[in-house]
């Protein structure tokens, strides 16, 4: 249902004042909400489903935006934690939601919309889940009480990011079938091909802003080819294999790295293991990885231009989630930064149980540098700052190029905290991180945007979906870039559900 400002503002004052005239009625009702905020951690509701798509053309700003600033930011992420009465059980596995805000003449709008995947349409029609999710099964077979093989459904729930490609916007999700929708009305317009079973695919794809060349990747999950496909298109949209990695148990990935002349790829030691998934006890997608902490993490760098692995260098474990950026030296070498965590643990505390909890605890990244010499096949391993940070963005036309500064959230303090709660600034150069902060402020992965004619590779400004857990709604801030001093913000009436990546496009 679409709904406007005046409504959500309307129906906010109803229910305040339905609560005040309910009295003991609500009394039980009161003591209930009391005694779940009293066990829920201070951000948990940010992770509560988002029901209504709204579209509101004017969004109250405290602050004054740039005049240059125009465009879209398109956001993507888990708007829907339960279908039915079946609770969904990890962060990645809500069903997809798009926002969008929309700048111009100092002014900002916002809209939202599901994108309509199999999931969320089989839900509507019928309000149960139909189709697998990363952490999440449907019901079990009444009879058998086991799960079957991965339900698929025409068009995944692709809630991770968002890929432009001219004037084509895609959805995208671990995986390897794109989500095409309009970016002014948010609508959905169908996937690209067909879901294949055991194949994954990759959620941050790169393209080559000097060349317009895009790299990909894709996992073989069962036999008979089990390992990695590294992939590229040319700007005309011809594919080739760059290199198939075999393995026998292939390693989970979310992302990779390019140079001008490389793909850079972590085979890390979060390996799948088919033998448990062919089990009828299986689980979900995600129960059949396991972490091996004995095995180093492995990085392998394939050629662009000719294909073919030219190097694998060994490292010791980690867990990678995000890469920040990667470039070739003066020397030859391929540098690779990335945001490192100690294994994947991560993966569990990302179940929405135990993140909405109070006192949870979840493990942070660190920024590493790894630096590979392709010609002898050894790495240096160093930390870029002191501190933790994640969701990584840099400015999009240094990709695959030399760099000094990203963008990207932390944790003030992880031994209380147990969420996101500043945005963070890391300058390679000096191996500093700086910060934003404000109590009781949430904010989601920083998206810069370059100030027209800008000459320093920060001059521009960041743009974060804020939730603010004393209020209970959101609001997007726009922090300037050098220094992280804010600028402005705008306020939406209603809360955004902690999401993952997007996009600003002009």
């Amino acid at each position: 249902m679409l709904r406007t400002r005046r409504e959500l503002l309307r129906d906010g004052a109803r229910l305040g004042a339905g609560a005040a005239l309910a009295g003991p009625l609500a009394h039980g009702a009161a003591a209930t909400a009391v005694a779940e905020a009293a066990t829920s951690a201070p951000y948990a509701a940010g992770l509560r489903s988002l029901t209504d798509e709204v579209r509101l053309p004017h969004l109250e700003i405290d602050g004054r935006l740039p005049s240059w600033l125009r465009g879209v930011l398109v956001r993507n992420g888990p708007a829907l934690f339960e279908i039915g009465e079946q609770q969904l059980n990890h962060w990645f596995d809500g069903l997809a939601m798009l926002h969008a805000f929309a700048f111009g003449a100092g002014r900002v709008s916002y809209a939202n919309r599901f994108l309509r995947s199999s999931q969320y349409l089989e839900y509507k029609r019928t309000g149960k889940m139909a189709y697998s999710e990363f952490g999440t099964d449907p019901c079990k077979a009444i009879f058998s009480g086991v799960t079957s093989l991965p339900v698929l459904g025409k068009v995944p729930n692709a809630n991770v990011s968002i890929e432009r490609l001219g004037a084509r916007f895609t959805a995208l999700t671990e995986m390897p079938v794109a989500v095409r929708f309009d970016p002014k009305a948010l609508k959905t317009l169908g996937a690209d091909g067909v879901l294949p079973t055991g194949r994954l695919g990759t959620a941050h794809p790169h393209h080559d802003p000097k060349t317009g060349e895009r790299f990909a990747y894709e996992v073989e999950l069962v036999p008979p080819t089990m390992g990695l496909r590294v992939l590229a298109w040319s700007r005309a949209g011809v594919r080739r294999e760059l290199a198939f990695i075999p393995q026998d148990r292939p390693g989970y990935l979310h992302s990779f790295a390019l140079t001008a002349r490389y793909v850079a790829v972590i085979a890390q030691p979060f390996t799948f293991d088919l033998g448990k998934f062919l089990k009828p006890d299986r689980g979900p997608i995600v129960t059949n990885y396991g972490w091996n902490g004995s095995e180093p993490a492995r990085v392998v760098i394939v050629d662009r231009a000719r294909g073919g692995v030219v190097a694998t260098a060994e490292v010791d474990p980690f867990f990678v989630f995000h890469h920040v950026n990667a470039y070739d030296d003066a020397r030859g070498r391929v540098v690779i930064d990335l945001c490192a965590h100690r294994d994947s643990g991560i993966v569990d505390a990302l179940y929405l149980k135990r993140l909405r909890r109070a006192g949870a605890k979840v493990p942070q990244a660190v920024p590493r540098r790894i630096t590979v010499d392709p010609a002898s096949g050894k790495a240096e391993v160093r930390d870029l700052a002191e501190g933790n940070f994640e969701l990584p963005r840099v400015d999009d036309r240094l990709d695959g190029r030399e760099y000094r500064y990203a963008y990207g959230v932390g944790v003030k303090d992880p031994a209380r905290s147990g969420f996101i709660d500043r945005v963070s600034k890391l300058d390679t150069a000096r191996g500093e991180l700086r910060h934003w902060d404000e109590r009781g402020a949430y904010p989601g992965e920083p998206v810069f945007v370059r100030r027209p004619g800008a000459t320093r590779e920060d001059d521009g400004v960041l743009l974060s979906v804020v939730f603010d857990a004393r209020a209970r709604t959101s609001y997007l801030l726009v922090l300037d870039a050098r220094d992280l001093s804010e600028v402005a913000r705008a306020a939406v009436p209603h809360h955004i559900p902690f999401g993952f990546h997007g996009l600003h496009a002009s």
